[in-house]
């Protein structure tokens, strides 16, 4: 059976309401969060280790090194090079100002 569903502003509007509500309550969990961790960091560098078993879990905080590409030290030597390379997409970007 097809439901029919009637837009109007008066809802569209509630939905972005509902959707900044939402976006609010992720970073308040999203900081809280990082305080937690911020705890269980602590732990781990107060006892010197990068790695800890804590009853049926085991964590980590452990040093990573990485390489990256620096793009701009290239594009400003290699100009011709880099746009040789250009790959260029395209998509739909959703806001709400």
């Amino acid at each position: 059976m097809l439901q029919t569903v009637i837009i109007t502003n008066t809802n569209l509007e509630d939905e972005i309401r509902n959707i900044r509500t939402l976006e609010a309550k992720i970073q308040e969990l999203d900081e809280l969060k990082k305080e937690k961790e911020a705890v269980i960091k602590k732990v781990l560098d107060d006892a010197g280790v990068e790695e800890l078993q804590i009853g049926a879990f085991t964590v980590r905080f452990t040093n990573v090194v990485r390489n990256n590409f620096n793009t701009t030290a290239f594009k400003k030597k290699y100009i011709e090079l880099y746009n040789a390379f250009i790959k260029q997409s395209n998509y739909r970007k959703f806001t709400i100002v």
